[in-house]
């Protein structure tokens, strides 16, 4: 599944922001963020409206900006989010503020890491029209 697949239709975008005020760990501000977008977001319309018979017949963009992105734990990104194929595009980005340095809180600066998040969920419009042609009870 990808998301040029001219079969494949936008049914959600969500933002989100994540902050690590100690630490300066990257992966902890991006985790926050996605988890911010998803938390956001109630896809009731994938079984309602779009008949979806298996939540892994999504496919999940995940697009995060932080401060050295390169550190990032890719995997933990991912899964952040709980469900769905997945794919994950890292940038630089985001914001290293200045908070308090805590070296008991495990800083070894005085930045917070601040990430920025899109979720875009992506259905099958040919699965979502076949679902409907069979009638299909949303409730099983």
């Amino acid at each position: 599944m990808s998301a040029r697949d001219p079969d494949l239709r936008r049914f959600v975008v969500e933002f989100g922001m994540g902050v690590d005020q100690h630490g300066q760990d990257a992966t902890a501000a991006c985790v926050k963020a996605v988890k911010d977008a998803v938390m956001r977001s109630c896809l009731a319309g994938l079984i309602e409206v779009v008949r979806l018979k298996d939540i892994r017949d999504i496919l999940v963009e995940i697009e995060v900006a932080c401060p050295h992105p390169e550190g990032a734990n890719r995997q933990a990104i991912l899964d952040a989010v709980p469900f769905g194929q997945k794919r994950l595009s890292v940038a630089a980005g985001g914001m290293a503020a200045h908070g308090l340095f805590q070296p008991e809180l495990g800083d070894h600066t005085n930045e917070a890491y601040v990430a920025n998040a899109a979720v875009t969920v992506w259905i099958s419009a040919s699965k979502m029209l076949a679902a409907w042609q069979e009638g299909l009870d949303p409730h099983g």
